[in-house]
């Protein structure tokens, strides 16, 4: 019954949509209809004209939205539709914009905080894609398919601490299903495996408590290439939660004071987005307090050369700096050997 009344409302919408944009199709531009059809003139045309055209424009693009879902599986560009409601940022499928070169890069660092008696400890983060290809509608190149054991390799000649979260990761809900990051699992394993080689460092320890606070519902960032709006709930992407946790450090002096924070992370939203809570299964693993400088929207590297240039303003630095780096920042091309 409910696979009727699914394929009902499909239909409906789908119809809908077709009657409210006869007009709007009937004024692209169709010009060769052989190289329309194959370069994909007719649909960009028609996206285009629907958007612009209808009434109530921001209901039209939602029923559009969740027509091409239903029928086609499709999301606008900037992400990759998976199986099974799985969704892929395009990130993951293409070469960085600004790629850097990890050894040249991890050499700069190194000798910026040596000068200070700060270690550096390098964690490349596999892209989702990578770790849940059983939901990717396709395969990747050789050189995505390879890019990530190569970081690795120069990680180690660099003569850092090699890390590999393949293992932590490579469980069923390693990474939220609508969203690009590691789900609040996915990065606590990692923080354990990130800890493993912090305890070779003989950090002074304090005590941590973290505890689970409950599951709330969560909209993915991915979900923006899927704006099915008002009609999500008949054709989808399906509802997702997560799970939240609070973390407690035994009680010292502020940052400006003379209690040293003995590690510094510094990364990417998967470090700086309080819902995944990297930093505080950290500061558990590590059983240390922890600096987060991590911030959102600024790849790994500009958010290391804030940090070099801030330094200056601690009363106390970190004794290690704890550098994560998604791995689609890095290019799968000539920049590493």
């Amino acid at each position: 019954m409910q696979s009727t009344l699914d394929t009902f409302c499909t239909l409906t919408i789908a119809t809908v949509m077709a009657g409210l944009s006869i007009t709007a199709f009937s004024r692209i531009d169709a010009g060769n209809p052989t190289k329309g059809w194959a370069s994909g003139t007719y649909q960009r045309g028609f996206e285009n004209r629907f958007e612009q055209s209808i009434p109530a424009q921001e209901g039209s693009v939602a029923l559009w939205a969740a027509a091409k879902w239903a029928l086609f599986g499709e999301t606008a560009a900037g992400a990759v539709a998976g199986r099974e409601g799985w969704l892929f940022t395009a990130e993951e499928f293409t070469e960085p914009s600004e790629a850097r070169d990890l050894a040249t890069e991890l050499s700069r660092v190194v000798e910026a905080l040596s000068e200070n008696g700060t270690a550096l400890v390098p964690v490349i983060v596999p892209d989702k894609a990578r770790m849940r290809s059983d939901r990717l509608p396709r395969g990747r190149s050789e050189g995505f398919d390879t890019r990530y054991q190569r970081a690795l390799e120069v990680i180690e000649d660099t003569g850092l601490p090699v890390i590999d979260l393949r293992p932590a990761l490579s469980f069923e809900k390693s990474f939220m299903r609508t969203d690009t990051h590691w789900s609040p699992e996915g990065a606590r394993r990692a923080a354990e495996a990130v800890a493993e080689v912090v305890e070779g460092f003989e950090l002074p320890h304090t005590d941590v408590q973290t505890v689970a606070t409950g599951s709330v519902g969560f909209d993915g960032d991915l979900l923006s290439f899927v704006a099915t709006g008002p009609f999500r709930s008949i054709v989808g992407p399906a509802p997702e939660s997560i799970d939240t946790f609070e973390t407690i450090v035994e009680a010292s002096a502020g940052l400006f004071d003379d209690a040293a924070i003995p590690i510094a992370l510094v990364g990417t939203s998967y470090s700086a987005k309080p819902e995944f809570h990297f930093a505080g299964f950290l500061k558990q693993a590590a059983r240390a307090d922890v600096l987060n400088a991590s911030y959102v929207g600024q790849g790994p590297f500009a958010p290391m050369d804030t940090f070099l240039k801030d330094r200056a303003t601690l009363s106390t630095l970190p004794s290690l700096v704890v550098w994560e780096i998604p791995e689609r920042f890095l290019t799968s091309r000539s920049l590493l050997p």
